[in-house]
């Protein structure tokens, strides 16, 4: 007889008892069940881990913005940038629980029956249901994907208890809202509240934050809204539901309820305006500063969700991108003139004394030229640096009221060389400041050699332009034989509107992450003119644009203006002009304008003729540019006077170096903190400027440093064979070309 173990159906019963079980059997038979559910649980829990976060939620992008956090651009792979549960509003925080979880804060990770009813309807293909929690939406988020199957929604539930318990809830919903989708092609509350409503998301209102948390029922769909006026009707009712749920769970009392009205959406795409093209220079100089200020590479930058707040204006950038296009670009005519091909144009704005650059227009297409002159080129700035001649003269001793003889030409003393003025006109007895006005060249390279080339190169070197030792040695070197930039000349030009304070240009302002300023600039002056000198140069200057060649340069409302035409000539006969520069400031905007020939290949081409122009120079063509921008940048701010030299030779400085330059997340300054990047301090200021005694005779070089140019053009012609400066940024500058020869203003 086989041996039973259970005991049915049941011996020794007859009928239906025989059929029923025992109360023991069913007793057991529950046990067993549970243990086994028990177990299998178990057994499902511990083989289930929590995965590593997915990469799309550990990288995020970079955000490059202006000055007043207009943004400029973003790189990465994901639009998304965390921030701390603590910036985002606790009523928006409370809309999210109202739309989503609104037990959060009491109940557990996850909701069986929401679960199981989204299960169920999932594996059917129904919908997409909600009724997961918080938590369990966070999970999905951040550790698996949207996968519809059963062995996800296991894995879910069980990775959200796993969470739950090692993490606080604060930090889960936290890392719910970094890693939410709300449409518009941002991830996370931060970029959501950006694409939705330009702003940040500590920003956001009640109304405002009710929108975020009813776009997350169906983001992609409401993306719709705006012009679809049955998809809007169904955000509104969703928005409707998440202010009634406040109400319900008492964050929201009724009478604030009925007030709230549907915000205004911000546009999507985004409109586009002049500086779309633009934008890409001011991203690419932003980052490579900030690679060489911070110490971070490019991918860490763009895949760490970092903010750089830049010095840039957008607004400005716009006017000078308007300007070259009225000024400039809309008067060329390739298919008509062939010199209009190779026309290019370049435009810098530094503030003195904080050496903060405004504006960088180096192109007018990124897409089409990536290479961005207004720093990256290297151009000779022709008569507008005379100016570092005309402060080393005056740092000597000398006064704008002395005399030089300005006959052309100038021969150079126990050499063959000889230097014609412009047009080879010969001037006489003249001023220094008379020279100035009218670009006198012999009257420059006289007082060169009188005060030796050392102190020139010396001079330009602390308004902080650099020069070789082998362009020292030029005696043409008082009419630009120099590698410069826009970017440059604007800064050093800024020195003398600070009152001889000389400060390096600079576009960074801070680097943020997660709310953390991990970098801020610090502008740190050295004195590098006295005051005494520096508004002497800017008198001098002043008289340029009142009395002299700098006319086009007087600004609509009759602020003050200071500033030097200039024009080099290419190498030959000195009837080729290669650019046209004019360098002036006001007592808040340095400005460096430059217009030259250049073929994409990188070779310098004349500009005679472009635009259809009888006369192309500095005077004609580069000081309206500046003028027509400059009216733009200054507009709607308070016109000031420069200010002077006071008796204890001490000057009242218009703009004095200031520790909270540059702005930060919020619109604010700047910290001074020192960088938390462990970047070396900065170098203690120099002292004021002091040119060397011995003055250094001028040779020609062997190579060709200096030869007789054509006569009726005065022009000198440098050496081939000179390199350019090394530029203050950090990524490589397109190779300079041939050097010019220099005429007048």
């Amino acid at each position: 007889m086989a041996l039973r173990v259970i005991d049915y159906p049941r011996r020794g019963k007859a009928g239906l008892r025989h059929w029923l079980p025992s109360w023991r059997l069913v007793a057991s038979t529950l046990i067993a069940f549970v243990l086994l559910v028990t177990a299998g649980a178990w057994a499902v829990y511990a083989s289930v881990s929590v995965p590593p976060m997915n990469e799309s939620v550990t990288q995020q992008h970079l955000t490059v913005v202006d000055d007043k956090g207009v943004v400029l651009g973003r790189r990465g792979p994901e639009i998304r940038q965390d921030v701390p549960l603590s910036q985002v509003p606790v009523p928006v925080q409370n809309s999210f629980l109202s739309a989503e979880d609104r037990n959060f804060w009491s109940d557990g990770a996850i909701s069986v029956t929401g679960t199981a009813r989204a299960l169920v309807n999932d594996l059917g293909g129904g919908s997409t249901q909600g009724g997961s929690t918080i938590t369990q939406q966070y999970v999905k988020n951040a550790y698996l994907t949207d996968e519809r199957s059963l062995s996800r929604k296991v894995k879910e539930a069980v990775i959200a208890l796993k969470i739950s318990e090692k993490q606080p809830k604060s930090e889960i919903l936290q890392g719910y809202l970094n890693t939410v989708y709300f449409g518009r092609g941002a991830s996370g509350i931060q970029m959501g509240a950006r694409a939705w409503f330009s702003k940040d998301v500590n920003q956001l209102s009640v109304a405002e934050g009710a929108v975020m948390a009813a776009l997350v029922n169906a983001p992609s769909y409401y993306e719709l809204a705006p012009k679809d006026p049955s998809i809007m009707a169904k955000l509104q009712a969703r928005w409707n539901y998440v202010l009634d749920g406040l109400v319900t769970m008492g964050k929201l009392s009724p009478a604030d309820r009925a007030a709230q009205q549907f915000p205004a959406l911000a546009p999507w795409p985004r409109p586009s305006s002049q500086t779309d093209n633009q934008d890409e220079y001011l991203v690419e100089e932003a980052i490579g500063e900030a690679e060489q200020k911070t110490g971070l590479s490019r991918e860490q930058l763009e895949t760490g969700g970092y903010t750089i707040y830049t010095t840039f204006d957008a607004k400005m950038q716009d006017a000078a991108a308007a300007a070259v296009a009225a000024q400039i670009t809309s008067q060329l005519n390739p298919s008509k003139r062939a010199v209009d091909a190779d026309v290019h144009t370049a435009i810098s704005t530094v503030v003195p004394g904080d050496g903060a650059v405004r504006v960088l227009y180096g192109g007018d297409d990124y897409s089409k030229q990536a290479f961005n002159a207004s720093w990256q080129g290297t151009l000779s700035p022709g008569s507008s640096f005379k100016t570092f001649a005309l402060a080393a003269y005056l740092q000597n001793g000398g006064t704008v009221n002395d005399t030089f003889d300005g006959t052309s030409p100038y021969h150079i003393p126990k050499s063959d060389q000889v230097i014609p003025n412009e047009g080879g006109t010969s001037y006489g007895q003249v001023s220094v400041q008379y020279a100035l006005n009218q670009s006198i060249n012999t009257v420059f390279i006289e007082m060169g050699q009188q005060i030796g080339m050392n102190k020139v190169a010396d001079a330009a070197r602390a308004a902080g332009v650099p020069v070789t030792a082998q362009q020292q040695a030029l005696p043409a070197l008082p009419l630009g034989v120099v590698s410069t930039n826009p970017e440059q000349m604007a800064g050093a030009y800024g020195t003398f509107a600070a009152h001889g304070q000389q400060v390096d240009p600079y576009t960074v302002a801070s680097v943020q992450q997660g709310g953390k300023t991990i970098y801020a600039h610090q502008s740190l002056a050295k004195q590098a003119f006295t005051p005494a000198v520096a508004d002497q140069v800017t008198r001098a200057l002043q008289n340029v644009v009142t009395n002299g060649s700098g006319g086009g340069a007087q600004l609509a409302d009759g602020r003050d203006v200071a500033g030097k035409t200039g024009t080099t000539d290419l190498p030959g006969d000195g009837t080729k002009l290669g650019s046209v520069w004019f360098v002036g400031y006001t007592p808040t905007l340095s400005t460096a304008v430059a217009i030259w020939g250049q073929t994409d290949g990188g070779a310098l081409t004349p500009i005679n003729g472009m635009a259809g122009k009888n006369t192309v120079g500095g005077g004609a063509v580069a000081a309206p540019l500046w003028a027509a921008y400059m009216n733009q940048a200054v507009a709607g701010s308070q016109a000031q006077s420069f200010t002077f030299t006071a008796q204890n030779n001490q000057a009242a400085p218009m703009n004095p170096v200031s520790p909270t330059s540059g702005p930060t997340q919020g619109g604010t300054g700047a910290t001074t903190s020192q960088s938390q990047t462990n970047q070396p301090s900065p170098p203690s200021p120099t002292n004021t400027y002091q040119p060397p005694n011995t003055p250094t005779s001028t040779t020609s070089s062997s190579g060709g440093g200096g030869t007789t140019s054509g006569p009726g053009n005065g022009t000198s012609t440098t050496s081939s064979s000179q390199q350019p400066p090394s530029s203050t940024h950090s990524r490589p500058t397109k190779p300079s070309p041939p050097p010019h020869t220099t005429t007048g203003g």
